[in-house]
């Protein structure tokens, strides 16, 4: 009976060719999850910042309405009616409030969760795999 193997004994068998598949595979994966973690991180730390920008224009624009309302108020009612001097004031205390709050809001708008890239590899990936197992 003929030996059908029509392998070489140089060439590896199919064996030894999925257990490096899937070896590689596996490698492929771990360091794709790596870069999944590392981008989530990186999002995380760009959500975070812009939290502490906005906390920070919120607590600038009660600081402000408290501290130099008062004393403003009383500085321009020297030379105006006292209702015409808060009005200025409070309009200048909420335009930089409001200023602050657009930017955090850019901010915000720039940071994601979703690590997009990874996800883009990832399917890439599997594309790849199953064109390879086909």
């Amino acid at each position: 009976m003929a030996d059908q193997d029509t392998a070489s004994p140089h060439e590896p068998g199919l064996a030894a060719l999925l257990a490096r598949l899937f070896r590689d595979s596996e490698t492929l994966l771990l360091q794709q999850l790596a870069l999944v973690r590392a981008e989530i991180g990186e999002n995380a730390g760009r959500l975070a910042g812009g939290m502490a920008v906005l906390l920070a224009g919120i607590a600038v624009c009660l600081m402000g309405g408290l501290a130099l309302v008062a004393a403003l108020i009383l500085l321009l009612g020297q030379v105006m009616p006292l209702w015409a001097a808060a009005a200025a004031v409070g309009l200048a205390v909420a335009a930089l409030g409001a200023a602050l709050v657009l930017y955090a809001r850019r901010q915000l708008a720039r940071a994601s969760l979703v690590p997009r890239q990874s996800w883009q590899v990832m399917r890439e990936t599997g594309d790849w795999l199953k064109d390879e197992l086909t």
